[in-house]
């Protein structure tokens, strides 16, 4: 299966992530910090996907793929954003810099879809 990196400050939460895409034969990697991440992802780990929380503390998740779009090696990643917030136009990425967006609380059979749909 898939390779799914998840960058999520709330253990609880990627915890679950980590749990239903595991169980659905994904490889899960998680971070709680997407400096960290970003850092990792520039070093060599290549996912086939990057599920971001929007609001972190450092880099947040608007941030982390604009980065991510500008790097040749690392634009290509879809991305899906996950978060609890409202969004608008000031805290989202530029449309077309993800490729999904999952509001929290999400439904964990949505989850593994948009992440299938996305790795196919």
């Amino acid at each position: 299966m898939a390779t799914v990196l998840t960058i999520e400050d709330n253990p609880s939460i990627s915890m679950v992530i980590d749990l239903a895409l595991s169980g659905e034969g994904h490889n899960v990697i998680v971070f709680n910090d997407s400096r960290k991440a970003y850092q990792n992802l520039i070093e060599g780990i290549k996912p086939d996907l990057i599920l971001v929380d929007l609001k972190m503390p450092g880099m947040n998740g608007k941030e982390l793929v604009e980065k991510l779009r500008e790097d040749p090696q690392l634009k290509s990643i879809p991305v899906t954003i996950i978060t609890g917030s409202i969004t608008s136009e000031e805290t989202l990425p530029p449309e077309g810099s993800y490729q999904a967006l999952m509001q929290k609380p999400f439904d964990l059979q949505d989850l593994i879809n948009t992440v299938d749909s996305l790795v196919a």
